[in-house]
């Protein structure tokens, strides 16, 4: 059982932010809490347990921690190509500074639903620097891409998403958003065409993903119409000490 120091979260909320791996139900949690508060002095640690071991949040519990979020992991193997011929929009990949900030601006206002955004312990504002640092974090790393969608009438950008290739055949979904006044109008499943088709384009054969439970138009979306898989399921949980 590890204590990893988190940089993004940690430079957005101000504080050491950590994230529990490897929980083990038969070690001390009180001394192992006492020893990373002594080192790292955090002012939020999180913890994901899979559902079938939820028996172990009940540790957490005791120490205070509280059930922030449910989570999904699922699968999808990329095959066939979606038909985005009647779609006036072209999918880019973000390689210019300049064409960041349209990116950014959506994924500060994009989120309501994740753990980050309902946490009332948190200022508001959190979740979407957040999310705007770890698209950053993905334009500037070599493993990572941030792509936009571009509306070809307006030449403005309607919704991005991002991704970390895990081989030359496999990606793990990152963040995806609309811009907030053109939702529930299909651009977010279109979005999800554009970025298989390019994945594909590249040889990538599988992609894999977490979602928030509580996000329902995504769930049914990834679900419910492309065919995701769920792999596994975890409770969430942190604690606060600010």
């Amino acid at each position: 059982m590890t204590a990893e120091l988190i940089e993004i979260d940690s430079r957005v909320l101000k504080g050491n932010v950590l994230a529990i791996r490897h929980f083990d139900p038969d070690a001390d949690f009180d001394a192992f809490e006492r020893r990373y508060i002594a080192e790292h002095h955090p002012v939020y640690v999180s913890c994901k347990i899979p559902m079938e071991r939820v028996a172990d949040a009940h540790i957490l519990e005791s120490a205070g921690f509280r059930l922030i979020e449910f989570q999904i992991r699922s699968a999808i193997k990329l095959r066939n190509p979606f038909d985005v011929s009647a779609f006036p929009y072209d999918f880019e990949l973000v390689t210019q500074e300049g064409d960041l900030p349209a990116v950014l601006e959506i994924a500060g206002a994009t989120f309501t639903h994740d753990r980050f955004s309902m946490d009332r312990s948190l200022d508001s504002c959190v979740s979407g620097d957040r999310f705007r640092e770890y698209v950053r974090q993905s334009f500037h790393s070599s493993d990572e891409a941030v792509y936009r969608l571009v509306d070809r009438s307006t030449g403005g950008a309607v919704a991005f998403k991002t991704h970390r290739y895990i081989s030359d055949t496999e990606v793990l979904f990152l963040l995806g958003g609309v811009r907030s006044e053109l939702k529930n109008l299909g651009l977010g499943l279109i979005n999800e065409y554009f970025e298989m088709n390019e994945l594909i384009r590249k040889g990538i054969k599988r992609g894999t993903t977490h979602i928030s439970a509580a996000n329902y138009p995504v769930f049914n979306l990834e679900i419910g119409n492309l065919g995701f898989r769920v792999l596994t399921s975890f409770a969430v949980l942190r604690k606060v000490y600010l």
